[in-house]
């Protein structure tokens, strides 16, 4: 992006993967969007379905079920190399207070964390196909912001995990894919 935007083509978006997990754009990207006004249009936000109030308590998922979808799978390895299933079901815990408080859900919690990052200009969250329930729940994410208090209990979570870590190991966000 830094070449592209050095050769003069003006850059008004980036689409990355940016979740509580995969906080990968949080490391460079950030500033240098900030720097040139790009905005970062972010997906895996909810990791396929898996930053959810079903998942609190819930085994991890079976590799190998026909109901686990390859956006799980996916996202369940990126579970793993950020610090595990234990650690991401005390994250969920702490999203479940955070949206108790806040009379949202679990979803809406993680979503809302991306949000309220400067770079971000939106979220892609998916829903599924007739379930009309999932969109409403997700406009929830809007017309509010977590306070200093959700952060801190946030971050108390974050950083036991692997974020910088998963930064050298991978690359900057799309380094995944070279």
């Amino acid at each position: 992006m830094e070449r592209v935007v050095e050769s003069g083509v003006k850059i008004v978006s980036n689409q990355v993967q940016f979740s509580l997990i995969d906080s990968r754009p949080t490391v460079k990207m950030a500033s240098f969007c900030a720097q040139h006004d790009i905005k970062l249009l972010t997906y895996g936000t909810l990791l396929g379905g898996l930053l959810a109030e079903k998942w609190i308590g819930q085994p991890a998922p079976d590799l190998y079920s026909e109901s686990t979808t390859p956006s799980q799978r996916k996202y369940y390895a990126m579970i793993r190399s950020w610090g595990g299933w234990e650690l991401f079901q005390e994250l969920l815990r702490v999203l479940r207070e955070i949206a108790r408080k806040h009379r949202v859900s679990v979803s809406n919690v993680a979503t809302r964390w991306v949000l309220d990052f400067p770079c971000v200009g939106a979220v892609i969250v998916g829903a599924r196909m007739g379930v009309s329930e999932q969109s409403r729940e997700n406009l929830a994410s809007l017309g509010w912001s977590l306070d200093e208090e959700d952060g801190a209990g946030i971050e108390r979570i974050l950083a036991r995990g692997s974020r910088r870590e998963m930064f050298e190991s991978m690359g900057d966000c799309g380094g995944e894919y070279r």
